[in-house]
């Protein structure tokens, strides 16, 4: 699975130094894929699965051992753009995502927990600036690069079941974020497209605030910055072009 991600990691970065790097290859500068005032209309979605097996060493610097568990993570988003020139697009979208994970068993520092659950639930919106980048002179399939900056709120919960009731904690969420995004288009008829994407780069800031729940946390915020791929963040889309 690293070997995977290493590899998918690397053509990502490849596809977003293309961009930078017009002419000297397959592609052609002058090449129009998509025209300037075009208007695109689509629905993207992304389905992941993690899932982790005591037996099989799910463990993490010796701290965390014997983890058993999983995570299923779903999101869908409706976006639209126009073309303000040729092959560049600016757009919005909004989105919902649901995350749960279950937590069978873990130790952590030696100490032994189970029957853990997270679940989230949060609405999103974005926008964004697109570059693309026609392959062999054509308009059938183009890489690209989207720079996004997005915002989500929700709620999350987390709960152990204890003598067949739920025991836990509830909290409001945000997140603010900016992104760098590359991903393949191919046009399957005159005006439908299909893509794929995935983060090559995310920098944001966190917060959570319970202080009005029966948790009674407060407020708490963290920032984060990762360069990293994840078949989690996969997404698909389809698009219509008028």
């Amino acid at each position: 699975m690293k070997k995977r991600l290493l590899l998918l990691w690397a053509m990502l970065v490849a596809i977003s130094s293309g961009l930078f790097a017009q002419g000297r290859g397959m592609s052609n500068p002058e090449a129009v894929f998509i025209e300037k005032g075009t208007k695109s209309a689509g629905i993207q979605f992304g389905w992941g699965h993690w899932g982790a097996d005591g037996d099989e060493g799910a463990d993490l610097i010796g701290l965390i051992t014997g983890l058993e568990g999983n995570v299923n993570n779903f999101d869908i988003s409706a976006s639209g753009s126009w073309f303000i020139r040729d092959n560049t697009s600016v757009g919005v979208a909004i989105g919902y995502t649901d995350m749960r994970a279950a937590v069978d068993s873990v130790s952590f520092l030696g100490n032994n927990e189970s029957d853990r659950h997270l679940f989230r639930q949060a609405l999103s919106g974005s926008v964004s600036l697109r570059q693309y980048l026609p392959l062999f002179n054509g308009k059938i399939i183009a890489m690209f690069a989207e720079g996004r900056l997005s915002g989500r709120t929700g709620y999350i919960k987390s709960y152990k079941m204890a003598d067949g009731r739920k025991e836990g904690t509830y909290s409001d969420l945000g997140r603010v974020m900016l992104g760098v995004y590359p991903g393949i288009s191919v046009f399957a008829t005159q005006d439908i497209s299909f893509e794929v994407s995935l983060p090559l780069f995310e920098l944001g800031c966190n917060w959570y605030d319970g202080s009005g729940t029966e948790s009674g946390n407060s407020i708490t915020n963290h920032g984060f910055v990762r360069f990293k791929p994840s078949l989690m963040s996969l997404k698909t889309g389809i698009v219509y072009h008028f």
